[in-house]
């Protein structure tokens, strides 16, 4: 069977390692790339089997390339793994939305991490029994139960057909108890029965997940009566017996490959010494091999898989200086096992680095949701409310609508609406309290958990007007599906708001409008508030075989307006110089050879003032003697005018005839 032609997408120092790591046991025919090289991943991504991105750069964010090459990939049916560090947890949503498949977080043992990303790829899931739940799964709008499903811990599977196609990405969610669980899922198959992959489960919901799995089966578990004899286990050798039968048999439960698997930076149960031997503070932990003799610890890219070591040495022995120098380097993180016990540079920077103060702050739904309810029913808000809470209720409920503050006077403080107000006003204290730390340019630590919660919180708000909207859909009520949306809206604008305040306090001085940044930490200092200028949008590469049509493409509507408003200011530029230069006469005054009382005159054109004097009788014969000077200069009519400006008569030049002559005292 040929291996999987698997994409890898990561920082080009990166690459090498990953390239070795992934092409272990043979099960993937790997092609690295360059995160930044989008024309090459483009081309890439139309022929390969799965992709899997790594982690994202400052100028391509990890939801931008997933967003940008994931219909390519999954539209032929193929996979998309995202990989992303545990402290950007909160990105998770951000990742699914854009278009991933699965989720893997890291750093993580390298042998658990080929299993996962295999077998998210290849769509595998087994059958095991589980707790029954009620689990709903949702997808493209769509709504579907499943009253009677069994959860395992690496999936939801029932005897139900539902009206999703494999290799799709879902949402479910059930309770049981006073526990209630989301998660994303992977479609395996959804007929003739359902079954549904987890996707993207951080280690603390995997033991989460277990905790309740255990509880679960407790409680379903009939009591037996306690038989004394066989409870002890006495007897000198019944622990070695015991531990044995460990060892010979495994436990049973879920599939190798998932949730049971040792947790991250746990040594597995099958591979623990009976006792202990004592090691040198600092030294990386002996691990003993199925025979009880110490193994050497492996190292990333030492050796294949399958291959043991030369004798007994250790791994630094058998490595290569060039692959120590490559665990010590900055990628030493990249697997968890490929480190061993030392920590790692960035984690120590990380906790020699002086803290700050803690963002976002979570307040209760309960207040915010009071506090909002309250103000838009007396314009008020409770006295024992906290200032943070009064200042962000006054804003959000103040640009509401009135069509919405109805609908929620009418509709309780219980209702999907109060909870989408409540969770509004929860986004802007944190907003609120991150601009004025933003502003302070001290340190500060953005605490992932709270995000989370917020995000938690708005992700259950935006559930119940999502199921409002599909019961209004199926009345026909178009006025409130209207309300509905632009609610929801407003929702997705405020946390789309707090996303970006949380980029800009980790360091990113000018955050995208996709949300999380996706960079990886080490591109950041700990503890230190560094401005990055945006980053300019470049035009996008035109293809070989389009450059010669590149002339032919349609303008947008903005240059042909702004190529309009270009012609009429020339236009317009245009008439007035010919107002001015061309058409407005020019006026040409005549100081020689002027008849006897005759002051100035002056000519524009075919017509002419006069301004007579004081010697100017205004007789027949002084009349004619003007007349003929002004028929020499081609004037037609003339004005005549007295030196103080008063009206002294007019001459028709042409017709040699006076109008309006007084002769003066």
């Amino acid at each position: 069977m040929p291996a999987t032609r698997l994409l890898v997408l990561a920082d080009p120092k990166m690459l090498p390692a990953l390239a070795n790591g992934l092409r272990d046991g043979g099960k993937f025919d790997v092609l690295t790339l360059p995160i930044a090289d989008a024309a090459g991943a483009s081309a890439a991504a139309q022929r390969a089997d799965a992709m899997a991105v790594f982690y994202g750069t400052p100028d391509r964010p990890l939801p931008d390339a997933l967003q940008e090459l994931a219909p390519a990939v999954r539209g032929r049916g193929a996979r998309v793994v995202a990989v992303l560090q545990r402290e950007l947890a909160a990105q998770r949503d951000d990742c699914f939305r854009a278009g991933a498949s699965d989720l893997l977080f890291m750093p993580m043992p390298k042998e658990q991490f080929l299993s996962r990303l295999a077998d998210a790829v290849a769509l595998v899931y087994s059958v095991e029994p589980g707790a029954p739940a009620s689990v709903q799964v949702g997808a493209r709008g769509t709504l579907q139960q499943l009253a009677q499903a069994t959860v395992t811990a690496s999936g939801v599977h029932a005897a139900t057909a539902l009206p999703f196609q494999a290799g799709e990405t879902v949402r479910l969610s059930w309770s049981r108890g006073p526990e209630s669980f989301e998660a994303w899922g992977l479609m395996v198959c959804s007929a003739p029965d359902a079954q549904i992959r987890f996707a993207g489960l951080a280690p603390d919901e995997e033991a989460r997940l277990r905790d309740w799995l255990r509880g679960a089966a407790a409680a379903s578990r009939p009591l037996a009566p306690p038989r004394a004899p066989a409870a002890p286990m006495a007897g000198p050798r019944a622990p070695a017996a015991a531990v044995a039968a460990q060892r010979a048999a495994p436990a049973g439960g879920p599939p190798p490959g998932f949730a049971d698997r040792p947790r991250v930076k746990e040594t597995p149960p099958s591979a623990r010494p009976v006792a202990a031997p004592a090691r040198t503070p600092g030294a990386p932990p002996a691990v003993r091999n199925g025979g009880g003799r110490p193994a050497a610890v492996p190292v990333a890219g030492t050796a294949r898989a399958g291959t043991p070591p030369s004798g007994n040495a250790p791994a630094a022995a058998v490595a290569s200086p060039k692959l120590a120098a490559a665990a010590s380097g900055p990628l030493a993180g990249l697997f968890e096992d490929s480190a061993g016990a030392a920590p790692a540079p960035a984690a120590e920077a990380a906790a020699a680095a002086p803290a700050g103060p803690s963002w976002p702050q979570v307040v209760p739904a309960a207040a915010s949701r009071a506090a909002g309810v309250r103000f838009v029913h007396d314009k008020t808000v409770p006295a024992d409310a906290a200032p943070v809470i009064a200042a962000a209720a006054r804003k959000i409920g103040g640009v509401l609508s009135l069509g919405e503050c109805n609908a929620i006077e009418k509709a309780g403080p219980e209702s999907h609406l109060a909870d989408a107000l409540g969770a509004r006003i929860a986004l802007e204290v944190a907003r609120s309290e991150g601009a004025r730390l933003s502003n302070s340019r001290s340190p500060v630590v953005v605490d992932d958990a709270a995000v989370k919660a917020l995000t938690q919180m708005v992700d259950a708000a935006a559930a119940r007007l999502q199921k409002e909207s599909d019961v209004a859909i199926g009345r026909g009520e178009l006025e409130n599906l209207q309300l509905l949306t632009a609610v929801s809206a407003a929702l997705s604008r405020d946390l789309l708001s707090v996303k970006e305040m949380a980029d800009r306090l980790r360091g990113v001085g000018a955050a995208p409008r996709l949300g999380a940044g996706a960079l990886d930490p080490e591109v950041v200092l700990p503890g230190q508030y560094v401005p990055r200028p945006a980053v300019k949008s470049e035009p996008a590469p035109v293809r070989a075989e389009l450059r010669d049509f590149v002339n032919l493409e349609e303008k947008s509507s903005e240059s042909r307006k702004r190529g309009v408003l270009y012609v009429v200011m020339l236009a317009l530029a245009a008439g007035i110089v010919n107002l001015l230069f061309f058409a407005y006469p020019r006026v040409t005054e005549v100081r020689a050879g002027n008849p006897s009382g005759v002051a100035r005159l002056e000519i524009a054109g075919k017509a002419a003032r006069v301004t007579v004097d004081s010697k100017f009788s205004g007789q027949a014969d002084a009349v004619q003697q003007l007349i003929a000077a002004l028929r020499e200069r081609g004037v037609e009519t003339a004005l005549l005018v007295r030196e103080n400006g008063n009206a002294a008569g007019q001459i028709d030049v042409k017709e040699g005839k006076a109008y309006g002559l007084a002769t003066p005292k």
